[in-house]
């Protein structure tokens, strides 16, 4: 079996001499051989070795019990041990998950923690064909049919290529002994019914069964990484455009790019949205999936307004919304009355100022807010003129100085007709906008 996992090791590129690896160590058959195979592979593929228990106080006795093992197993090899004692059924209660869930999850928050190069866990190929059984029952894609990946980040799987046979075996003949999950005998869990009443039945079909379940998976792996390679590229085409298998998995990546959860019904509703001409789809936590002539974007929608800020003082900085800084002030003699394009972060515009009046005052667009541009016949909406010019999430915090009279100026819309600047002008009134993030 030694040789098995080095040849895995090596086909994954999972170690590189000088890594440290730590062991997710259960004191379980797959978990001790796990830390038995890597202890004997490390002084020939040069890395250092560790391991961590996580006792999840879920079992009472038998939970240190386990503990115990994996410390006089470790203290015997001279590998060092961290331990941690999480309460798996309360975090799984915060998080509304069932305690099966919840304890994985627990678990990789703590192996994210650790400061180490790569975290080897126990997966093994039995696991491969059981997982592949259970995203079968509930229904999956290609991505849930390429099984567990051998490696994930700084997660690697050693022994993903090995039987659960291959395993026990390989610990009869060091003689050594390993503890059980008393759980892992009921079948209270589904995972559980699978491994103990359905692939038993699967190799009596063929015996050979989690082995042909091994290169099924590895080639649905292949087919899934070249598709979403190939959607990556077209990110920025019209999702019309595009085969569904494609046009999903752009919808995924982008998804992912914003660390937002990926599940069926959420794709499905993202698909009808655009095939219905939906403007948009709310997602969670205040993002949004835009469409704009079938190109798909994902935006956080501003929830704060810039408070309305009467200019009492000109030449004085005026921040708005946290990403621009609007300078006003008053200058006499011969300006050009026209907008001054200064470069990407800057723009400058001229108003009469004598045609101004009461307070000047700085805020966000209001939905009703109208304007007549300069040279212009009709007012307009301003709502109108900026879904012509922004995407969604930036027209609602769009600045406008207004006065007793309405609109002066709107950011992305200009000047308003009745004060533009004219032959006869002594006065301006000169509005800077400054972008501090250049993306605006």
């Amino acid at each position: 079996m030694i040789s098995t996992v080095k040849l895995t090791i090596q086909k994954h590129t999972m170690l590189l001499a000088g890594d440290s690896v730590c062991v997710a160590l259960s004191g379980g058959a797959d978990s001790v051989a796990l830390l038995l195979v890597l202890y004997e592979l490390s002084a020939e593929l040069n890395f250092s070795l560790s391991a961590v228990h996580v006792n999840h106080l879920l079992r009472g006795e038998e939970s240190n019990r386990d503990e115990q093992f994996c410390c006089d197993l470790c203290a015997r090899l001279g590998v060092p041990l961290q331990i941690f004692r999480e309460d798996a059924a309360a975090f799984s209660h915060s998080l509304g998950e069932s305690v099966e869930t919840g304890a994985r999850e627990l678990r990789y928050r703590i192996f994210d923690s650790l400061k180490c190069g790569k975290i080897a866990t126990a997966h093994n190929l039995n696991d491969n064909a059981e997982t592949l059984l259970f995203r079968l029952a509930r229904g999956t894609g290609l991505h849930g049919l390429s099984g567990i990946p051998a490696v994930r980040g700084k997660i690697i799987r050693p022994l993903i290529e090995c039987t659960r046979d291959e395993i026990e075996v390989f610990l009869a003949e060091k003689n050594q002994p390993f503890v059980t999950d008393s759980t892992n005998l009921s079948d209270d869990y589904a995972r559980n019914r699978i491994r103990h009443r359905i692939v038993p039945e699967m190799k009596a079909v063929h015996g050979a069964f989690p082995h042909c379940v091994t290169r099924m998976v590895q080639s649905f792996a292949e087919d899934e990484d070249f598709l979403t390679a190939e959607a990556k590229k077209c990110e920025k085409q019209s999702l019309f455009t595009l085969h569904p298998a494609i046009r999903k998995r752009v919808i995924i990546n982008q998804l992912k790019s914003h660390n937002l959860k990926v599940y069926t019904e959420k794709i499905e509703e993202i698909e009808s949205a655009l095939l219905l001409h939906k403007s948009r789809v709310m997602l969670e936590n205040g993002f949004f999936a835009a469409f704009d002539k079938g190109v798909m974007r994902i935006y956080k929608e501003q929830t704060t307004e810039n408070p309305e800020a009467v200019v009492t003082e000109f030449d004085k900085e005026y921040p708005f919304n946290g990403d621009r800084i609007v300078i006003i002030s008053v200058q006499s003699g011969e300006i050009a009355p026209v907008t001054d394009i200064v470069n990407k972060k800057s723009t400058i515009y001229y108003a009469d100022y004598d045609t101004i009046q009461g307070d000047i005052v700085l805020r966000n667009r209001l939905r009703n807010d109208v304007i007549k541009p300069v040279n212009s016949v009709h007012t307009k909406e301003l709502r109108k003129i900026l879904q012509q010019k922004l995407p969604p999430e930036k027209r609602k915090s769009s600045a406008v100085l207004t006065d007793e009279n309405g609109i002066i100026w709107a950011e992305h819309a200009g000047i308003a007709e009745r004060v533009k600047p004219r032959e006869n002008t002594e006065n301006y009134l000169r509005i800077e906008i400054i972008y501090t993030d250049i993306t605006n």
